[in-house]
């Protein structure tokens, strides 16, 4: 029998990236790559897509409106507002206004500062012109009052 003799070199994983020496997976360097990549998409989210809770709000009521059905919004409502949401003539002849200007693109609210606790104003944005929005909200978040017009 032959005899092999030589020099073994230690080889300690991780710490130089021996060639051939698979890394073990690091948790916490995943989680903080994940947590950042969250908060990237939440930061990009904000500055190009900014709606606010009212305006959103808005965005629903007025779609609502357009599409002459108030039932998805009918829970914002306060249960003294509920009523009107189901005069079928009242919500008919509202939907026909908003139509009128064409289809709905979106609603920005503009509400002056200094305006009453409770008090937004939006201008909603249509194919052929804006309308202007109020909204009223009561101390438990409820929609009040909204009421749609011409812009002048």
């Amino acid at each position: 029998m032959k005899q092999v003799t030589g020099t073994v070199t230690p080889v300690t994983p991780g710490a130089g990236g021996a060639a051939g020496v698979a890394r073990p997976f690091d948790v916490r360097r995943f989680v903080i790559a994940v947590v950042i990549l969250f908060l990237v998409i939440w930061a990009v989210k904000r500055v190009f897509f900014h709606a606010n809770h009212y305006e959103a709000l808005a965005d629903r009521v007025t779609k609502a409106i357009a599409g002459n059905d108030m039932r998805p919004v009918e829970s914002e409502f306060n249960a003294l507002r509920r009523p009107q949401l189901e005069d079928r003539g009242k919500v008919g002849r509202l939907s026909d206004f908003v139509n009128a200007e064409g289809g709905f693109k979106s609603v920005k609210e503009d509400t002056p500062s200094g305006s009453q606790a409770g008090y937004h104003h939006f201008i909603a944005h249509f194919d052929k012109g804006d309308l202007s929005e109020d909204l009223t909200v009561d101390a438990d978040g409820k929609i009040a009052d909204f009421h749609v017009k011409p812009l002048n």
